[in-house]
């Protein structure tokens, strides 16, 4: 997949993610500034935390590209 393949879909998976957490929470609070700022929160946080997982995913893996590299020798 291109980068701006991949860009694009996750920025459109982001705005999907985000509009249903806000409805799913006005919903639930019949409040629109409670339902919009705990929104804002939420994805900033799970936002954060995809980047670290990402980033620990990518350094496992290229352990394991040497660790097989090293067996086979």
């Amino acid at each position: 997949m291109k980068p701006s393949n991949r860009l694009a879909k996750v920025a459109i998976w982001r705005f999907i993610s985000i509009f249903i957490t806000l409805v799913i929470l006005y919903l639930m609070t019949g409040d629109v500034r409670a339902a919009t700022s705990t929104t804002i929160i939420l994805h900033v946080l799970l936002t954060g935390a995809h980047y670290m997982f990402e980033s620990q995913w990518d350094r496992t893996q290229e352990k394991r590209k040497w660790e097989v590299f090293d067996e086979s020798w």
